[in-house]
């Protein structure tokens, strides 16, 4: 049971008990120190009766954790009294001792040194001060110590308002707030919200310093933090003196003064009662001014009494402890006597060791060559695999291949005879006119018609041209600032004809100021093919609308016919990169499929994406954004709508 009780103790130290507590003495003895721990804030003097008393029994025992963690506790204890001279003597007393074991008690060298760095802000000491954060601030990170780490930035905070530097101590505190909220320490949060009322009074925010304080009062009342709650009534005080409201400051100033007085801070004490002296001062009561100066006086020389009673004592403590170490020699020299005993018994033992450390030795050799085997093993595996990763790559690629080379196959075939067609009819017209076979007039007569295959034997050659140099990695993308206006005007300008001879109106819906950034020479290709396959399949006195409007920073380009349409499956077929398509026209026009293969090559190497919608019997809709040029100056924004 008193195990228990010791390991709560601890938890609610913010300590772990790393020391080896093996038997029940040791149990008891650390229950004690916990205890005295828990009453350094609020009756400090027990505190330092119960450390003292654990002293007693450990420093004998060379007890080396519940030797620090006593005069570590005794530090606080002090500094709760504003005994600054004892509370860094014991402070430095319990480094003293963890430096024998440097690697150990991390957590409790950590809350030693915050403790010194406490006191150094209050002696006003702050290059010290700072010294000793910043090696609790390292320890804390090195140990991943989230705790510690918060308890840094509570006495940072500190350090920050007394140097004046009041944003970064703001900082500093809602970090520990935020952390101890997580794990509902009530005590800490307390005092990190009276750091912030400290800092809000200093700046003369008092409406915030008043919310601070409130919330610190309420919290040190309920965790029974004594001496914070007698620092939170001085502030309250003080905060309703700058805004003279001298009655509520006398009051606060009684219970700060009550309370200082059952823990014996002198120090706080003086000065409520020169506060309390001014508040009189400002109110214009000469008499109570007078007495609490007077106080102020007695306190000061008892403050310097007890300074001088406090030296007497601890250099007597110190002789003691001298004495002690006197003893503790003595016991060494008798203890050397009985090592060379031990020694003779050590001798036989290493026979026994020497054979012990050679079946270690076979032992270590035998497990050696197994994760040897293993990491062979395993390497092959990893081999297996990374073929196995291979294989299914190249089966992929090769399947690629077979699918391009089917569609290569496809296109030749369709080019071959595509091709054939009109260069036999041009060399057949040809043979004609020069045999005098066909007159001038005659051979005028056909000449539109042999216009219109040449026009599109010479596009299907453009697009076998273009759809090999891609293939090829052969044709570069060149981007710069387009004018769309422009572009769908040349574009529409070259398929006028083909439009007027199938009596089709190409309407333009064109939005002001609309640049995008492509290459020319693809956005060209990339119009013509979609308008020449809306002109092919809109019926005779149809309509085609190429429209374009900015959304954010694309330009989406629209050519909409109302024509035969497409089914699922050939809009299926169409949009499959890797599968031949052709479809004749209203007028029975051939194509080679390639247009809008080139169509989806090219908007995607301009950063570009397509959308095709289509209804059978209504017509088909071909949407494509292309990224906008940055805006030039002077010139306007895009139009978002038409």
């Amino acid at each position: 049971m008193k195990g228990i009780i010791a390991l709560l103790w601890y938890a609610a130290a913010g300590l772990s008990p790393t020391a080896p507590l093996q038997t029940a003495d040791s149990v008891h003895l650390a229950g004690i120190a916990s205890q005295a721990y828990g009453l350094v804030l609020s009756q400090p003097d027990s505190s330092i009766a119960l450390a003292h008393a654990v002293l007693s029994h450990v420093q004998p025992k060379k007890n080396l954790y519940l030797e620090a963690y006593s005069y570590y506790v005794l530090s606080k204890a002090n500094w709760t009294k504003a005994n600054y001279r004892l509370s860094t003597e014991y402070g430095y007393k319990a480094l003293r001792l963890l430096d024998q074991d440097p690697h150990a008690y991390t957590n409790l060298r950590g809350l030693v040194m915050l403790a010194l760095a406490r006191t150094f802000i209050d002696r006003d000491d702050y290059v010290q001060a700072e010294e000793f954060l910043n090696k609790v601030q390292r320890l804390a990170v090195k140990h991943h110590d989230q705790q510690l780490l918060a308890d840094t930035y509570r006495e940072k905070s500190t350090l920050l308002a007394e140097t004046k530097h009041y944003d970064s101590a703001l900082a500093y505190a809602d970090k520990g707030i935020a952390y101890y909220r997580t794990i509902n320490d009530s005590l800490r949060v307390s005092i990190l919200y009276g750091r912030k009322a400290r800092a809000y009074l200093d700046m003369g925010d008092y409406a915030k310093s008043d919310l601070y304080n409130r919330k610190s009062m309420a919290l040190d009342s309920l965790v029974g933090n004594t001496r914070a709650l007698g620092f939170s009534y001085f502030y309250a005080a003080d905060i309703a003196y700058r805004r003279k409201q001298y009655d509520r400051s006398i009051h606060y100033l009684g219970r700060s003064i009550a309370l200082n007085d059952r823990i014996h801070n002198l120090t706080l004490q003086v000065r409520a009662h020169t506060l309390l002296a001014e508040v009189y001062t400002q109110m214009g009561q000469g008499i109570p001014a007078a007495q609490q100066l007077k106080r102020v006086s007695i306190l000061k020389d008892s403050l310097y009494n007890a300074e001088k009673s406090r030296q007497i004592q601890e250099m007597q403590s110190l002789y003691a402890l001298e004495t002690k170490d006197r003893t503790i020699e003595t016991l060494a020299q008798k203890n050397m006597v009985q090592k060379h005993r031990v020694e003779i018994q050590r001798m036989l033992m290493i026979v026994l060791g020497v054979g012990v450390v050679l079946l270690v030795v076979v032992i270590l050799l035998l497990v050696r060559l197994r994760i040897s085997q293993q990491r062979v093993n395993q390497a092959l595996a990893e081999r297996n695999l990374a073929i196995e990763q291979q294989k299914e790559e190249v089966e992929s690629q090769a399947e690629f291949l077979q699918q391009l080379n089917q569609l290569k196959s496809k296109l030749f075939s369709v080019i071959s005879h595509d091709l054939r067609g009109p260069v036999a009819n041009l060399q057949s017209l040809l043979h004609l006119l020069t045999a005098n076979i066909m007159t001038p007039q005659e051979f005028i007569a056909v000449s539109d018609k042999l216009k219109t295959n040449l026009n599109s034997t010479q596009r299907t050659l453009e697009n076998l041209l273009s759809w090999s140099l891609s293939q090829m990695d052969g044709i570069r993308t060149e981007k710069k600032t387009l004018a769309v206006q422009q572009a769908v005007d040349e574009a529409c300008a070259l398929l006028a004809e083909f439009a007027e001879r199938k009596h089709v109106t190409l309407e333009k819906q064109i939005g002001e100021g609309l640049d995008i950034l492509a290459d020319a020479n693809q956005l060209q290709l990339i119009l013509r093919n979609l308008l020449h396959n809306a002109i092919k399949f809109s019926k005779s006195g149809g309509t085609v609308v190429v429209s374009a409007v900015g959304q954010g920073t694309m330009c989406a380009v629209r050519v909409r016919d109302y024509g035969i349409g497409l089914t699922a499956d050939e809009k299926a077929r169409l949009l499959n990169s890797h599968e031949y398509f052709t479809k004749s026209g209203t007028q029975q026009e051939k194509g080679t499929g390639l247009g809008f293969l080139l169509c989806q090559e090219f908007i995607s190497r301009n950063n570009g994406t397509l959308h095709l919608s289509s209804t059978p019997g209504e017509g088909t809709e071909v949407s494509i954004s292309l990224p906008l040029a940055p805006c030039r100056p002077g010139m306007p924004e895009p139009e978002s709508v038409l």
